[in-house]
């Protein structure tokens, strides 16, 4: 059993950089490393997706959120209207969008859901393209989507298929 090395925010941030995504959660590094071209595939239709129906101006690729309990960086995330940036965004997204890999655990998964929707994510959206599924958090709900999801909030509909099948 590996020991878990635990980072101030002041060592998170003099970290030197690496390939991949590091995020920190409650003093936890998280090291990921590059995303395979499958996982940016997706991740892009859902930016594209968004950002024809919200504009650019809040759809976000791989963009960081500084939170209470260090900083997450989503795949794909789309901020709230005038959501506070000192270096990074404030508080949690309003949709979080995270494509599942091998190397993510089901404990990291839980953990990253809950800073997001503790500290002001309306939904995440958990991607999993090996079953070709999604499930919607929110605070009051998990719903598993297998083929469409209406989002209300920002007047979107998913047809997961269209975007888990590279064109």
């Amino acid at each position: 059993m590996s020991a878990i090395t635990l980072l101030t925010a002041e060592e998170f941030l003099s970290l030197p950089d690496t390939p991949g995504k590091q995020e920190l959660l409650d003093g936890e590094l998280i090291s990921l490393p590059p995303a395979k071209n499958d996982h940016s595939i997706i991740a892009k239709a859902f930016w594209k997706l968004l950002e024809a129906a919200l504009g650019e101006s809040r759809v976000w690729f791989f963009e960081g959120y500084q939170l209470k309990r260090g900083w997450l960086i989503p795949d794909v995330s789309v901020s709230w209207p005038d959501q506070p940036v000192s270096g990074w965004f404030q508080g949690g997204p309003m949709i979080a969008i995270e494509i599942v890999s091998r190397g993510n655990t089901a404990e990291e998964i839980d953990r990253k859901v809950g800073a997001y929707l503790q500290e002001g994510g309306a939904e995440v959206w958990m991607v999993y393209p090996a079953t070709r599924c999604m499930t919607v958090f929110r605070k009051d709900a998990a719903l598993r989507v297998t083929d469409v999801y209406r989002c209300e909030s920002i007047a979107v509909t998913v047809k997961l298929d269209e975007l888990l099948t590279p064109a």
